[in-house]
């Protein structure tokens, strides 16, 4: 399935075609990933139209470029294939080949023009016809938009810049952020996460992101590694705060609500008030300071885009809740019901919270008195893993580290023998990470991870040194 869809009118064949010619020129991965109805490989099928090609890759397509034209905008098939994409919540580029006549549908997205005056690019699409010419400014803007709304993986950079021995196997330790690029597994919740989440940016009916899961099936990960890094890279539409932990204190500890408000003003430019400061007021309840504060947080983000002013709505905030049922914990204390209390007044006003919950505690926040007016989605899609998937959590970071230059390879026998005890038996999910953590701390030095034989995912990760011996490296 592609994940990008090239929305264009017949009449504009040959610039659709010019442009997915120009897009994998500049990065061969994107020969698959473009849909074009027009390429007999991966376009429709006779008798198929785009909006049902869409619907059934609706688990995969991350993004929607319209071809804008006078003629786009008289094809009602255009229009319709628009609002379909909308009302799917995917990312829209709308990239202008030619003046449009009356209203543009997609005026509220960002546009891109790939015509005007300025240098152009030329693309001989191999027909007889001229080459198809774009601006050259409007071509790179587009591609580097299509790099950025990325989900994959393979999208983000490894190892991290400022950490170039970092592990790609973190264990029991959730993934973070810099750890996107090794974080396999769950694309397609990823995509249905982020639709969701722009659903509500869009509709400003709900503040509450609830990610629920079972024990053991990498809400945190999924959380930090999976949805805020691609959030990031979206700024127009989103400001990250960073990740609260509730813990005892979640109004003024080390990962409380306070700190997170204060690193985003600085990282703003927003040097007052001092943290001090906004712990006060937080443990106060002053939601209208509260709310005035992170309101020049927005705007001081909204200043960086380069769109004149009245252009570009506000970034919707999104404040990350990680285990959110240590709110509701024996020793949760009062700040856990100051900041429920906190985030009821600040609902509506562009504020999202993004929180992961166990399923087994997820009644305390669904009955929270200081919750019951506010609006949520709640998402359920973090089901236990495919064996597919596992497979991807194996093999899918040591090929990130090989790409990053480093040798390392896991022999089939190995994963083979993972992926028979690891899709047994409910929760294996972090005895396998933690078993593949162990495996690259002992003996990824060699390149090679490979098996001589083992009593089993327990005995790799350490809990059972009885009759197990491993072998790892060439």
């Amino acid at each position: 399935m592609s994940r990008i869809f090239l929305s264009h009118s017949s009449l504009d064949s040959r610039q659709a075609i010019a442009l997915r010619q120009w897009l994998i020129a500049q990065d061969s991965r994107l020969a698959n990933e473009i849909f074009l109805d027009l390429d007999p490989a991966t376009g429709i099928r006779s008798g198929m139209r785009w909006k049902e090609a869409l619907r059934q890759a609706s688990t995969r397509c991350e993004a929607v470029i319209c071809l804008l034209s006078a003629y786009w905008a008289a094809s009602p098939e255009c229009r319709t294939e628009y609002r379909f994409a909308e009302y799917l919540n995917k990312r829209i580029f709308s990239a202008r080949i030619g003046e449009l006549t009356g209203e543009d549908p997609t005026a509220e997205w960002q546009q891109i023009d790939l015509f005007g005056e300025g240098a152009v690019t030329e693309v001989d699409i191999g027909d007889e016809g001229a080459p198809v010419g774009f601006l050259s400014e409007g071509l790179h803007r587009l591609r580097d938009g299509i790099v950025g709304a990325g989900i994959g993986a393979g999208s983000f950079v490894w190892p991290p810049p400022h950490d170039p021995h970092r592990a790609p196997y973190r264990g029991w330790e959730p993934l973070e952020e810099v750890d996107a690029a090794v974080f396999f597994g769950r694309d397609a919740q990823i995509v249905r996460g982020l639709d969701a989440l722009r659903g509500m940016r869009r509709s400003r009916l709900e503040t509450l992101f609830v990610v629920l899961g079972p024990s053991g099936t990498g809400k945190s990960s999924f959380l930090r590694a999976g949805l805020l890094p691609r959030l990031r890279r979206d700024d127009r539409d989103f400001l990250l705060l960073d990740i609260v932990r509730p813990q005892r204190n979640v109004l003024v500890g080390d990962t409380g609500l306070a700190k997170a408000i204060h690193a985003t003003r600085v990282g703003l430019g927003l040097s007052a008030p001092n943290l001090g400061d906004i712990k006060r007021a937080c443990l106060a309840g002053q939601a209208e300071q509260v709310r005035e504060w992170l309101l020049e947080a927005q705007h001081a983000a909204a200043a960086r885009l380069l769109t004149a002013p009245g252009e570009q709505s506000l970034p919707t905030l999104v404040l990350p809740v990680d285990q959110a049922e240590e709110l509701f914990s024996a020793d949760a204390g009062q700040e856990a019901a100051l900041f429920l209390q906190l985030m009821a007044h600040l609902a509506g006003d562009g504020l999202i919270v993004a929180i992961t919950i166990r399923s087994d505690l997820y009644e305390p926040l669904q009955t929270a008195p200081q919750l019951a007016e506010i609006g949520s989605i709640l998402f359920d899609d973090l089901k236990p893993m495919p064996r597919t998937q596992f497979k991807e959590v194996i093999t899918g970071p040591a090929a990130r580290v090989a790409e990053g230059g480093r040798s390392l390879t896991v022999e089939p026998e190995l994963v083979d023998h993972l992926l028979e005890d690891c899709t047994q038996g409910a929760d294996t999910l972090p005895l396998l990470a933690l078993t593949l953590a162990r495996l690259y701390e002992d003996y990824a030095g060699d390149g090679a991870l490979a098996l001589l034989y083992t009593d089993g995912l327990d005995a790799i990760a350490g809990f059972d040194f009885g009759t197990q011996q491993i072998l790892i490296g060439p």
